[in-house]
């Protein structure tokens, strides 16, 4: 006797029926599909398997580099354009609380003083999470949204 199977879209899968749901819920939360080859990979090895898999050579324009600030993965060729304008957004100094260009922040905190923040000026805030291109949209999302988003 037969048993009914499923096709898992997330895993591409074949699924006994009986344990389809179960299974899905499983993907759902554990596997992400890459954006560049398709295959489902689990979450917690979606940074590695795309910097190992989908690295190219050293000259290669199209190589993938992660930006200084935001680590956003990218083509070389747009890694200027796109650092030009990641620099250009702001983050308070931890000395002196002053919102400072990242471009400029690594030069400002050995100029900086070492003035205490004063109490009530800007609160640090972490820098951007990581993005990787949806194929589907075409849109930039954050690594651990793009499950989600998926």
């Amino acid at each position: 006797m037969e048993e009914d199977v499923q096709g898992c879209e997330h895993c591409k899968r074949s699924v006994a029926s009986a344990h389809f749901t179960l299974h899905e819920a499983h993907c759902l939360r554990f596997l992400v599909v890459c954006p560049d080859c398709k295959e489902p990979i689990p979450k917690s090895e979606m940074e590695e398997h795309f910097e190992t898999s989908h690295k190219e050579a050293e000259e290669c324009q199209m190589r993938q580099v992660k930006c200084k600030f935001c680590e956003l993965p990218m083509n070389f060729s747009k890694l200027g354009t796109h650092e030009y304008h990641c620099g250009s957004k702001t983050e308070p100094c931890p000395n002196c609380s002053h919102y400072i260009l990242l471009r400029e922040l690594a030069h400002h905190r050995d100029a900086c003083q070492g003035k205490q923040a004063q109490p009530g000026r800007g609160k640090r805030i972490s820098a951007p999470l990581r993005k990787i291109n949806c194929n589907s949209c075409n849109q930039m999302i954050p690594v651990n949204e793009y499950p989600h988003h998926m």
